[in-house]
């Protein structure tokens, strides 16, 4: 039975943005593939310390994008030198819970996870095996935002309760997405 209301998934978004995080940082350590994480923010992610992933993972968002409508399932093989075990793991886990959050409620799957209303559909019509299957390839997960280099930078090194909020209602209007104005560094207090 589907239903609305609170955002009952968003525990789930926190935890899975966790996952997603250590899994970037990791990679941008290692000097490998780094799912679309623009280049500016990567020495900001790998310096981060435990706090600030914290705060990072805490964002009202997934900041992460799922690829379902680019290619047909199983998705193709991009990235596939970088494409690890604990890659394939965060892709099942993030796919169960997008599927269940769909099948219970699209307005939830579409505004936690930013997905459409083709995809809702289709991870609703979607068998366990499907996803099973789908999250064996590479490339079904990348950052979300990625073209907006200086949301990534400000959410690594933002710590301004109201910068935070402003990032926030940005990325909970994707209609203005295409109005996003670029953001300059901040600057010294003096």
């Amino acid at each position: 039975m589907l239903k609305t209301g609170a955002l009952d998934q968003l525990h789930q978004v926190h935890e899975l943005n966790r996952a997603f995080l250590g899994l970037l940082q990791s990679r941008v350590r290692e000097g490998r593939s780094c799912l679309g994480l623009p280049t500016p923010a990567r020495a900001a992610l790998a310096a981060a310390g435990a706090h600030v992933i914290e705060s990072m993972a805490s964002f009202p968002r997934a900041l992460f994008r799922v690829t379902l409508a680019a290619r047909p399932w199983p998705a193709c093989a991009d990235d596939a030198a970088d494409f690890d075990e604990h890659e394939h793991h965060l892709s099942l886990s993030v796919l169960f819970t997008v599927r269940h959050t769909s099948r219970l409620s699209g307005y939830q799957a579409r505004f936690l996870f930013g997905l459409e209303s083709a995809d809702v559909e289709r991870l609703r019509a979607s068998s366990l095996a499907d996803m099973q299957q789908h999250a064996c390839a590479p490339g079904v997960l990348k950052c979300a935002f990625g073209e907006r280099e200086w949301f990534w930078q400000q959410l690594c090194t933002t710590t301004r309760p109201e910068l935070k909020r402003q990032l926030t209602l940005l990325a909970l209007q994707p209609s203005l997405a295409g109005g996003w104005p670029p953001r300059r560094p901040p600057q010294p207090v003096q």
